[in-house]
This record gives C-alpha cells, sequence and structure tokens, in this order.
C-alpha cells in the first residue's frame, strides 16, 4: 500500500489527482445552500461601503478586517452569489497551493526524508479536508480568509529562516496581523513559530527582541489604522466590544453549556478527527529533539480546538493545516497498522459523507422548505414595501435582508446578539439599542420566524416592544408578517 501511494504522489498524475480530489470535496461548498453566514458578513461589508458607520449603524461581532474584504466583494461583484463562489474557490485553491509550499519548508526544517513526498500525501489529504462544507461554509467568513494568513504567515516565516531576509519577516508580520484582526484565537496557532524564534536567539535578547519588533510591526500599524477611523467617532469601545470582547464572553458562555447545539457538531469533529488519530499518536511516542517543531504545530492545533468553548464546525478550518502536516509526517507509519489505518478510513469517509448532506439540503429536506418560504415571505415584504422601508427580520435574518431587498430596521443583522446578551447578562444593553433603533428607524414590517420564535421570545422587552406597536397582517408558511400600527 504504502508504495501504491508513494509511486502515484510521485507521479506526474499528482497534480491530476489533487484537482481531481479538490473539486469533489468541494461539490458540497460549490452548492451551499443560500444561508445567513454568507450574507451577514456580506450585508455588513455592503452596508459599510455604501456609507454607514461600522458598529453603529452596523453591527456584527467580528473585526473589521473581514467587512472590510466583503466590502471590496460587493464593489467588485456586487451580491451575485456565483461570482463570490468563483471568487473564494479561487482563494481555496491558492490557499491549497501555498499550503504544499509551507508542508515542505516545514518537512525540510524537521529533517524528514522524503520532503516531497510527505508534502504531497499531506497535500493531497489537506485538499480533502480543507474543501468540506461543514468546514468551509458559507466560504467569506473569517476562517476561510484566516486559513489563508495562516499558512502565509508559517510559509514566510521559513522564507526568513533560511534566507535571513528581514523582508520575509515583514511579509510574515503582515500575514499575521490579518489573521489577528481576523479573529484574535487564531494567534495561538503562532505558538510554534514563537517558540521557534525564541529557540534561535534566546542567548541574545536584544536580537531576539529586534526580531519580534519586525514581526509585531504590521499588527500595530494595522491597529493604528483602525482606529484612526474609530477614534474620531468615539466607537473605540463598540470597536473593542464587537472584536474582542462580546466573543470572549461568548466564549465562556459556550463552555457553561448554554449555547444550544453543541453536540451534534463535536460529533462531526470527532468523525474527522480519526483520520489524524494515528498521526498523533506517533506523534507523541517519537520524542526525538527535531520533532520538537512538528509537536509545537500539533499541540497548538489542538489547543485551539479544546478552548474554542463553541464547537460550529466551520470554527475548526484554520487548524486543519496543521493537522494534515502532523499526518503528512506519520502517513506511512499510520499505515502500518491495520487499526489506524481503518480508523483514518472511517474518519474521512465519514467526513466526506457529512458534507454531502449539504447537497441533500440544497434540493430537499427542511433546509429546502425552509428556503422556499422565506422566498415567499420575502416575496411579500417586497411587494408591500418601497426600497427604502425598512423592515424587522426577528431571528438569523440577513439571508432574509437579501432575498427582500429591504435593509434591517436595527443595527443588529442578527437578532441572536442582544438575546445573548440579555439572557447571559453581558451588559451591553445591546436590547436597549436594538429597541432605539427600532424606535427611529420606525420598521414597516416584523417578520417572525415560527420554526425559532420560542428561542427569541425569551428577550421579552423586544417581544413586548412589537406586541404593543405591530398587529398581525398576514400568516405564510412557516412565517408571521407583523404591519406596524398606524
Amino acid at each position: 500500500m504504502r508504495e501504491k501511494i508513494r509511486t502515484l504522489v510521485l507521479s506526474s498524475k499528482y497534480w491530476r489527482l489533487v484537482a481531481g480530489v479538490f473539486l469533489f470535496s468541494r461539490i458540497s461548498t460549490l452548492l451551499f445552500p443560500f444561508d445567513s453566514d454568507h450574507w451577514i458578513f456580506y450585508y455588513v461589508g455592503r452596508c459599510w461601503l455604501d456609507g454607514d458607520i461600522l458598529y453603529l449603524q452596523v453591527w456584527d461581532h467580528k473585526s473589521p478586517l473581514i467587512f472590510a474584504i466583503n466590502a471590496g466583494m460587493h464593489a467588485i461583484m456586487g451580491g451575485n452569489i456565483i461570482l463570490h463562489r468563483i471568487f473564494l474557490t479561487l482563494i481555496a485553491v491558492l490557499t491549497l497551493w501555498l499550503f504544499y509550499l509551507t508542508a515542505k519548508r516545514v518537512f525540510e526544517r524537521i529533517g524528514r526524508s522524503d520532503v516531497t513526498l510527505n508534502a504531497r500525501v499531506a497535500t493531497l489529504v489537506f485538499a480533502v479536508f480543507g474543501s468540506l462544507s461543514q468546514f468551509t461554509n458559507s466560504g467569506n467568513n473569517t476562517e476561510n480568509f484566516g486559513v489563508l494568513a495562516l499558512i502565509l504567515a508559517v510559509y514566510c516565516y521559513f522564507r526568513w529562516r533560511q534566507s535571513k531576509l528581514w523582508k520575509w519577516l515583514v511579509y510574515s508580520g503582515a500575514a499575521i496581523s490579518c489573521l489577528v484582526f481576523l479573529k484574535l484565537n487564531f494567534s495561538i496557532l503562532l505558538l510554534p513559530l514563537l517558540i521557534d524564534l525564541w529557540s534561535l536567539h534566546r542567548k541574545n535578547l536584544r536580537r531576539l527582541l529586534f526580531y519580534v519588533g519586525i514581526w509585531v510591526l504590521p499588527t500595530l500599524i494595522q491597529a493604528g489604522v483602525w482606529l484612526s477611523y474609530f477614534i474620531p467617532r468615539n466607537l473605540v469601545r463598540e470597536f473593542v466590544i464587537a472584536t474582542f470582547s462580546f466573543n470572549g464572553k461568548y466564549l465562556r458562555a459556550g463552555w457553561a453549556g448554554n449555547l444550544s447545539g453543541q453536540l451534534v457538531f463535536v460529533a462531526i469533529l470527532a468523525a474527522g478527527f480519526l483520520s489524524f488519530l494515528g498521526a498523533y499518536y506517533y506523534l507523541f511516542k517519537n520524542n526525538r529533539s527535531e520533532k520538537l517543531l512538528l509537536r509545537n504545530i500539533g499541540l497548538s492545533a489542538l489547543l485551539f480546538s479544546v478552548i474554542l468553548g463553541t464547537f460550529y464546525t466551520h470554527y475548526f478550518l484554520v487548524v486543519i493545516p496543521y493537522f494534515c502536516l502532523v499526518f503528512g509526517a506519520y502517513w506511512r507509519e499510520v499505515l502500518k497498522s491495520r487499526f489506524l489505518m481503518m480508523l483514518a478510513t472511517l474518519g474521512l469517509v465519514l467526513s466526506v459523507g457529512i458534507s454531502f448532506k449539504q447537497l441533500y439540503n440544497r434540493f430537499y429536506g427542511d433546509v429546502a422548505t425552509e428556503a422556499v418560504n422565506m422566498t415567499t415571505a420575502a416575496d411579500y415584504v417586497r411587494a408591500h414595501t418601497s426600497k427604502t422601508d425598512k423592515v424587522i427580520f426577528y431571528g438569523y435574518g440577513a439571508t432574509f435582508y437579501r432575498l427582500a431587498g429591504r435593509d434591517s430596521g436595527s443595527r443588529y443583522i442578527s437578532a441572536s446578539h442582544p438575546l445573548i446578551d440579555e439572557r447571559e447578562g453581558f451588559g451591553y444593553d445591546f436590547t436597549g439599542k436594538y429597541i432605539g433603533d427600532l424606535a427611529v428607524s420606525k420598521p414597516k414590517y416584523v417578520i417572525i420566524d415560527q420554526s425559532t420564535i420560542d428561542i427569541y421570545s425569551q428577550n421579552t422587552k423586544i417581544t413586548d416592544y412589537f406586541s404593543r406597536r405591530y398587529e398581525l397582517e398576514s400568516t405564510l408558511p412557516g412565517y408571521e408578517i407583523w404591519k406596524i400600527k398606524d
């Protein structure tokens, strides 16, 4: 088996195999259902580009960089989902190629034999797991751009380590600045590089601090750019809340068991990890010093996975490259054990099968029915409003706003943020701001999603506001349309 894989991977057919595996694995991502995760990033980016003030007039709990990227998508491609997915697929292809180049440098650094062979095996595995829909999800989120930034940071770091040219350390730092300002907890995955840098210059503190200074300078520059936008608008506190503090409290709430739907995602993640379990076994079994870098890579991936608290599968896309590097280093040892090989195969089959569930969701089942019902409700609202009218979809509603072609009457596109803040006692008064937005914008319609109203009705301050100022106008499959009282 090992010799057959070696022959195939080193043959001229290898890149055709990678392309075929990539496209097959990505089918469900290319046909991912028309979902709110995609449109909430796009909505905020579009509104920001069109003149709204970020975190004051339009809000989501992400850093500004992801909205800047989506604003760029809006400027170039508009809201065409086909163009979005072509663009995001090209980003994934670039990420895959860069992973291959990075894997070669990592395996050279740790002294593995057959560097090209190991890098190609790791790339083939990454072509599968880095393309599955449960990890890629909507495609335009922080994880999909974060994985590119991470791999670029690692690649440029090892280019610097080999050449000692400062420009590569600056490039690595620029990628790191993007990683940090996409999502702060991504920085955990930089620990192997930081430890490696320390091991190089631990005996010369001045030189160590000099190189660290070069490395972090782009992050400081980017922080200055964002502060130059928020300080004049007195929005530094809102910037910190949306980018850092809300997410920290959200993480703690997840570990407290207050976020729903976690077990199914844990099961999905556990199934995928079966493919890497054997490689991790050999990683920790082997104590040779030249494997320290690889061990740190593997440990940082596990550390990131454990501390998240919220186990939504797309959060874990960014650690898949590290899992694949570990597998690429030990794939031959895994194949020696029939049991570990069977575990790896089972994990692969389960993960691909789970991914293809999205194809079913795209055309059949409850998800497809919900899409039809939401489109019907959106058509009703569009027919009874003008383009300047505001509406409220009381739920996770970015998809509805996109379908209806109407903007939200509140800065909070998703009602889940006021709900979580109110229920968990975060103390940000999102509910008060939500109601304040409605008092000013006076949305013509409130759309109630019957499938989620039991959850969102927990925020009684908002539902009481609706009941006093709105009345039922129409009932459609799955939705109620409430109109503002004269």
